[in-house]
């Protein structure tokens, strides 16, 4: 794939391409120089995202990316893409890896270092949230939201550093339907959860790489069984997103040792609002009653708790 340079080593692989970037930047056009630095700025996003949409992110017109391409004697931009889409399937960075660098800034003794974390942590959280709502339309979301409130029974799968969302989700959902499923793989009860599933159902599976073996597991035995699934992952490429109905691809960069989920939660909160938006008067009757149902139940804390927690009692 790409042409041989320097001893027989092919541009195959991202190293060897950005190295190749690296060489003929100083003789590209200024457009090409663009493109060429959001490659090597961005390298997740071209192996993500469509050939328009790098090139929105790196404010040129879609044709210098192909232009580039050919500049490193590829076919086309398909090819120059594969090795970042190869880089998404095969690369994980360890969290004790991450962790390091982190430590490195203290190590340093670099206040700057350090003190710019924060700002760090911000402004991706922030490109996170724009990729990724970016790359989500609102058809998509309707579609979702047509398809879940037409499903059997909804299943959610999230485990790991992606329960939160799960749960959410889950929690949020059963506040107006009734046939929502956790399958939070307790006590390994993951097949239990999934028995009754069938093809009149939706699975939604959320995760990120490293990929949890029992989601993508569900994933593959919803398919089987002709359910239609949901994928909320990192890449179109995730074992996720093989055979899944919808997939949506949430950016998580994150410079501290752990993948962010604020845009995965945001992206849940998207659904859960097209979802109810989509339910009409069932949806709002339900609401009321779970409203009356948690009323009953003094679930919530009201001003008159306060003597009561005085007193000692909880």
């Amino acid at each position: 794939m790409g042409r041989e340079v320097r001893g027989g080593e092919f541009l195959s692989d991202t190293s060897s391409l950005t190295a190749r970037l690296e060489e003929v930047f100083p003789s590209l056009s200024p457009q090409l120089r663009l493109a060429a630095r959001y490659v090597l700025d961005a390298p997740d996003d071209i192996g993500l995202n469509s050939m328009r949409t790098v090139a929105a992110h790196a404010g040129v017109h879609p044709s210098t990316f192909v232009r580039l391409a050919r500049e490193l004697d590829f076919s086309g931009y398909a090819q120059f893409r594969e090795p970042f889409r190869q880089r998404l399937r095969t690369h994980g960075d360890r969290y004790s890896d991450r962790a390091r660098n982190l430590q490195a800034r203290k190590i340093k003794g670099d206040a700057s270092e350090t003190g710019s974390l924060l700002q760090e942590v911000l402004q991706t959280g922030d490109l996170n949230l724009q990729n990724t709502l970016s790359a989500t339309s609102a058809e998509e979301l309707s579609d979702l939201a047509v398809l879940l409130d037409s499903a059997r029974r909804i299943y959610i799968v999230g485990m790991r550093k992606c329960y939160p969302v799960a749960y959410y989700l889950h929690y949020a959902f059963r506040m107006f339907q009734d046939n929502v499923v956790l399958v939070n793989g307790v006590a390994a009860t993951v097949a239990d959860d999934l028995r009754n599933l069938q093809k009149d159902d939706v699975l939604i599976a959320i995760g990120f790489d490293a990929y949890t073996r029992g989601t993508v597991r569900a994933t593959r035995y919803a398919a089987s069984v002709g359910a239609s699934v949901v994928a909320i992952t990192d890449s179109p490429v995730s074992p996720l997103a093989e055979g899944a109905r919808q997939t949506f691809v949430v950016a998580n960069d994150s410079p501290s040792f752990f993948r962010s989920l604020a845009s995965a939660m945001a992206l849940a909160e998207a659904i859960v609002a097209y979802l109810v938006a989509e339910g009409g008067d069932a949806a709002v009757e339900h609401l009321t009653r779970t409203e009356r149902h948690l009323e009953e139940f003094g679930t919530y804390w009201e001003s008159d708790d306060t003597a009561v927690a005085a007193g000692g009692a909880f």
